[in-house]
């Protein structure tokens, strides 16, 4: 067998259960990814992938039937008939069922195990926040409606702490300790809390914004108008919108992580500290976030590339 083959290995530790139906090894996950006390987007991703999944092998799948051949199928599913050519997008829709698949491995439910396939793809570099277009949306706003300064101050908010939106729109009023200059983030992608530091700058703001928002120290930082949770796509639209009429075309709420980051190690912080602030678990996933510039990287080179000896140009 070449290096790189794909072998299915037959379950042989004891007799494979063959009568469960797919719908209920998803029931059985889901329970017991609750009883693990995932989060509650994370569940909700679990259940909108597999109707997907389902939709390309029907709803009577059996789990027995369940092979290297139907995941491959399901790949060229999504590419050919949902039109999802995105490698990146084509493996979220299978990273979102193989943990149930996986599951369904070691509960001998299915009986062959197999390595999930992924798709490869050339990975490109995201165009962070330019300085100019960070001025232009941290700029005080002329308006001073509530949508407009909550708008304007849920930007601050990103730019200066790197928090993720999700993480966002779960803070409370009690959450941000001005006199500690310090924020504390409960509700975390890894189920973590942490306190993130508040800049002089992000205080002045903050301070502002509270005063306007006012309610008690239980309602939600940046709530709808009518004092629930802000929805994502009302975050994504209120940012987008705001964002384009400051003549900034790049809208995406993740953006603010990936070009705080940059700046953060452009800047020399510690990357214990940097890591600390922005959650994450490990060194190498804050590397992934790391998008260095070209005019960066020329102001380094110089310092460790070759130097010549000659005087005079090079080409004279």
């Amino acid at each position: 067998m070449k290096r790189g083959d794909i072998k299915a290995n037959r379950v042989t530790a004891s007799k494979p259960i063959q009568n469960k139906s797919f719908k209920d090894l998803e029931e059985e996950f889901i329970r017991h990814a609750e009883i693990r006390n995932l989060s509650e987007w994370t569940i909700k991703s679990y259940k909108y992938h597999t109707q997907y999944f389902l939709e390309f092998a029907g709803e009577d799948l059996m789990c027995k039937d369940i092979g290297l051949e139907m995941i491959e199928g399901y790949i060229l599913f999504m590419k050919e008939k949902k039109g999802i050519s995105n490698p990146v997008t084509l493996n979220s829709y299978l990273q979102n069922i193989s943990p149930i698949i996986k599951y369904g491995f070691k509960k001998r439910y299915i009986l062959y195990q197999f390595v999930f396939p992924f798709v490869k793809g050339q990975e490109t570099l995201k165009d962070i926040y330019s300085e100019e277009e960070m001025k232009a949306l941290l700029e005080t706003p002329n308006k001073k409606d509530f949508i407009t300064i909550r708008t304007h101050t849920i930007i601050w908010v990103l730019a200066s702490t790197g928090i993720r939106a999700r993480e966002l729109r779960e803070l409370r009023n009690m959450n941000v300790d001005l006199i500690n200059r310090a924020i504390t983030v409960n509700q975390t992608k890894n189920k973590k809390p942490r306190r993130v530091p508040i800049s002089k700058s992000l205080y002045d703001v903050l301070l502002y914004y509270i005063e306007l928002r006012g309610g008690n120290e239980e309602d939600y930082l940046f709530p709808t108008v009518y004092n629930e949770i802000l929805a994502m796509s009302s975050l994504q639209d209120s940012v987008k919108k705001y964002c384009n009429d400051r003549g900034v075309f790049k809208t995406s709420l993740h953006l603010f992580r990936h070009t705080f980051i940059t700046n953060a190690v452009n800047q020399n912080v510690n990357p214990l500290i940097l890591k600390r602030i922005t959650g994450h678990s490990t060194m190498n996933q804050l590397n992934r976030y790391y998008n260095a510039r070209t005019i960066d990287m020329v102001d380094v080179i110089d310092d460790i590339a070759p130097k010549t000896n000659r005087k005079k140009s090079y080409f004279k």
